[in-house]
């Protein structure tokens, strides 16, 4: 299972980046290009982060597979409606907010799969 969906998020990855390169040169609109883009930059991280958690067992992978669902949803869902940002002094767009948002699921995954690599070693213990 984890194999297969790293090799899922490899794929989907390259369809996206070649889906979103054949878009730019077609007919342009601009939402639907930033959110290729959000789509692309997730799933590669996703894949990198994918890797990682080959290490753990099946069911603390599970735990983290859902929260990761959940997160990446709302992640685009929110810089989809951040759009190209609101003019304000402090203004993210939809790119800068997946940006922050993947640093943090990254940071966040990174710690998750050290604790269980620790206790699954009883390294701590």
């Amino acid at each position: 299972m984890k194999k297969k969906l790293s090799l899922s998020l490899l794929v989907s990855s390259v369809v996206i980046f070649l889906g979103y390169t054949y878009y730019i040169k077609t007919a342009f609109d601009y939402d639907t290009v930033q959110f290729v883009g959000y789509l692309f930059y997730w799933s590669v991280a996703l894949f990198v982060v994918s890797l990682l958690a080959l290490g753990i067992n099946d069911k603390k992978y599970k735990i983290w597979l859902l929260i990761t669902c959940i997160y990446v949803l709302f992640s685009l869902l929110l810089a989809s409606a951040a759009g190209s940002g609101n003019g304000g002094i402090i203004s993210f767009d939809g790119k800068d907010l997946t940006w922050i948002l993947e640093g943090i699921y990254f940071i966040i995954s990174i710690i998750y799969f050290l604790v269980q690599y620790f206790k699954k070693d009883k390294v701590l213990m």
